[in-house]
């Protein structure tokens, strides 16, 4: 449900979160929900478990951010969590994770005589079998989950099927200006690693825990491939490299598999830019932004037909689309890359249209997401203007394509 700005007075928000500046999808949704309320103008607080000092000092974040960390020392943040919700006079409380759901719930529960409207962010496989116990009687307190995907959406409806549908909210993630600011800064590459000119690229962490990214499988397909000028380079790091290296010698292809590590905000430029196709067959993305990372630079996407990556890559539009560890068809649709220049440049052309000016996943349609439901003062942008001067209609101040209606606007 949408919410009313107070009368009198500025949104204030609390957000409850487990982290903010470490390197990872969650954080980065933080960040960017962060930068969102400060555009707003909302008056935001926020605590943050596992974040300390050193980490805050290194991340930049909008000044009227109020940012407490407490380097996972769990008993101070609960104590500081129940003080500001039971002394703190906030218009709106956000969740950040579903791992301190019955934490503010249980804090709230005394404040009946002054309820504040309660939001929890859902993002992917942490809550897509964990509503069970204390946490299904826990989000039924919630006033509206904000999934990033519709797939999230409808692992929470089966685990708590008396959750009211209006309740849902579909709110997908968004590539923030400051990760594209930070590329508009990015110099070229100083020493550019000596690379092959046909490739394709995957992006990912490389942890044991990660396999169901799908790069085994990405290798497979790889390897059947015919053409041999082809490499494939895959930017990352992490404990199962071991592995990996091991499954490109096995397939007789490690000569043109190229891992990298980390690489520099230009080289990644560089690497979406220049590559045939980004691949990352995942089968367990609750959102997968970095798809739309690749499409803003220009990279035709193959994903895994799979959990959230539906929402953001939709078959022969915006990307291809395979069944998950089918390495067959994998194959097939890097040929088809490979081969189909047109099919390459249809792709880019739709997939663009996402993630710059007015898309969907841009920030600026993110801000007027959140602005709808904060019950705040959107933004209004040229692009709107135009179309509301042009209809003679009132403006519309968020995406109708995401607007709040459950779990009906599936599309692929």
């Amino acid at each position: 449900m949408t919410g009313e700005a107070p009368s009198g007075g500025r949104t204030r928000v609390l957000l409850i979160m487990g982290e903010v500046f470490a390197d990872g999808g969650i954080q980065r949704f933080n960040r960017t929900f962060i930068r969102a309320c400060a555009r707003l103008d909302v008056d935001c607080d926020v605590l943050a478990l596992n974040d300390g000092e050193s980490s805050r000092m290194r991340s930049s974040v909008p000044q009227s951010a109020n940012i407490s960390v407490f380097g996972r020392r769990r008993v101070p943040f609960a104590l500081a969590t129940i003080n500001r919700l039971v002394r703190g006079r906030y218009d709106v409380v956000v969740i950040g994770h579903v791992n301190l759901l019955t934490l503010v719930v249980a804090a709230l529960a005394p404040r009946r005589w002054a309820p504040i409207r309660t939001l929890l962010i859902a993002h992917g496989i942490e809550v897509w079998t964990s509503i069970v116990g204390r946490r299904r009687r826990a989000i039924r307190a919630i006033d509206t989950v904000l999934c990033v995907s519709h797939y999230t959406a409808e692992m929470i409806k089966q685990q708590a099927p008396e959750m009211p549908t209006e309740r849902l909210s579909i709110f997908p993630n968004a590539l923030s200006e400051s990760w594209t600011g930070r590329f508009k800064q990015a110099s070229g590459i100083e020493e550019r690693r000596s690379l092959p000119t046909r490739f394709f690229l995957s992006v990912t962490r490389l942890d044991k825990a990660d396999r169901y990214k799908g790069i085994a499988t990405s290798l497979e397909a790889f390897a059947m491939l015919e053409d041999q000028a082809l490499h494939y380079v895959i930017a990352g790091h992490g404990d199962d490299m071991v592995f990996l290296k091991e499954v490109a010698e096995r397939l007789q292809v490690s000569e043109r598999v190229h891992f990298l590590g980390t690489v520099s905000d230009a080289e990644l430029a560089d690497l979406y830019r220049t590559c045939v196709a980004f691949v990352l067959p995942s089968g367990k993305e609750g959102f997968g932004i970095v798809f739309l990372e690749a499409m803003y630079f220009g990279a035709p996407v193959i994903a895994a037909a799979a959990k959230g990556a539906l929402d953001v890559v939709r078959h022969e539009h915006t990307g291809l689309l395979v069944p998950y560890g089918d390495s067959v068809a994998l194959k097939n649709a890097m040929n088809r890359l490979v081969h189909d220049t047109a099919l390459c440049d249809r792709l880019r052309v739709e997939a663009s249209r996402m993630v710059n000016a007015e898309g969907q996943f841009t920030f600026g349609a993110y801000v007027r997401r959140l602005a709808m439901i904060l019950g705040a003062e959107s933004p209004v942008s040229n692009a709107d203007e135009t179309r509301s001067r042009d209809a003679g209609q009132p403006l519309v101040q968020a995406d109708e394509s995401v607007r709040k209606d459950g779990l009906s606007a599936r599309s692929m």
